[in-house]
């Protein structure tokens, strides 16, 4: 009884021992002194089992130098698939002649250490013939122009230039767009028509009853733009570019644009703020006020003969100065 124990446990010890193999394969054992070659490293193994592998460096020895380690290939053997395969290509080379021994590679499987076989490499070096004539270098081949290339190679020049030739288009776009802008927003309109034209404007306003139609935003743009197209063309300024803030401060120096004139100027423009961006309704009682307000600031200045006649004086009295 006890001697069929012993080879039962003999036949599975030489199961497993069957099936942990590795082997390391030298497909070239004669290379020229910077050739490569190939070793194919393969380990069978039990199927999950870990599994240590060989830690390749950039040398295996000091005569032989790994070029390249491929990637694990990892399949199933197809006759059991209870046995697992890995397989991996370690691509080598050698700069010293001679026979050079290739130790073995240690795969480590669960708790046992299986080694491959020792390879032994030939390199051989490169035969000259000592009675050989002396041969002049070898001129430099012509390449052949090569569009991509030279781009390739004056990468930055090329960005460069490309980047000012576009900085140079877009700032003569913006100078042309700029001065159509200016030239379109030249102010014609006489300064001492400016009020008539706005109060036409306001009495229109007034008649398309807006707000009371509860198109509240509508009736403040428009009336906002009348205000600020007024001041433009009383004071030549280009008041529809500025914001609320910029044409008060304008307004400190407006004649004719008292303190009441400004708080009245003020309050109109930041309702219509309010309800052009800030979406707020104001009151019925507030829209009245604000188109009020409007009708008294462009009236009180208005464009007076007075003013015209200031203007010709001091015309000429600089006029007398200069000839003076």
């Amino acid at each position: 009884m006890r001697k069929w124990f012993y080879i039962l446990i003999a036949l599975l010890l030489g199961s497993s021992l069957q099936a942990q193999e590795a082997n390391a394969v030298l497909k070239d054992q004669n290379i020229q002194i910077g050739e490569q070659t190939k070793i194919q490293l393969e380990l069978r193994f039990p199927a999950g089992q870990a599994v240590m592998l060989p830690n390749l460096q950039d040398t295996i020895t000091k005569f032989i130098e790994v070029v390249k380690v491929s990637d694990l290939d990892t399949t199933f053997d197809e006759d059991d698939i209870s046995i697992q395969l890995i397989t991996q290509t370690v691509t080598i080379t050698s700069w010293d002649s001679g026979f050079h021994a290739i130790p073995p590679f240690v795969f480590k499987v669960g708790e046992d250490s299986i080694k491959t076989q020792a390879n032994l490499l030939e390199v051989k070096s490169v035969k000259l013939q000592a009675e050989a004539d002396i041969k002049d270098i070898k001129e430099h081949l012509e390449v052949p122009f090569s569009l991509s290339d030279w781009l390739l190679a004056h990468r930055w020049e090329v960005g460069g230039s490309v980047f000012a030739l576009l900085l140079l288009i877009l700032g003569i776009i913006l100078y042309l767009r700029y001065r159509n802008k200016a030239e379109a927003e030249v102010i014609e309109v006489p300064k001492e028509a400016a009020d008539v034209l706005a109060l036409k404007q306001l009495e229109a306003l007034e008649k398309e009853t807006l707000w009371q139609k509860n198109q509240v935003k509508e009736y403040y743009v428009r009336l906002s733009f009348i205000l600020r197209e007024y001041i433009g063309n009383r004071y030549q300024l280009h008041a529809l570019e500025h914001t609320t803030d910029e044409i008060m401060l304008l307004a400190e120096r407006l004649p004719k644009l008292n303190k009441e004139l400004k708080e009245k100027l003020k309050e109109t423009l930041l309702l219509a703020d309010l309800a052009k961006f800030a979406k707020q309704k104001p009151l019925a009682s507030e829209n009245e006020k604000a188109l009020q307000n409007a009708f008294t600031v462009v009236k009180e200045t208005a464009y007076v003969e007075e003013e015209k006649q200031e203007e010709s004086e001091d015309e000429v009295a600089t006029q007398k100065e200069v000839e003076a």
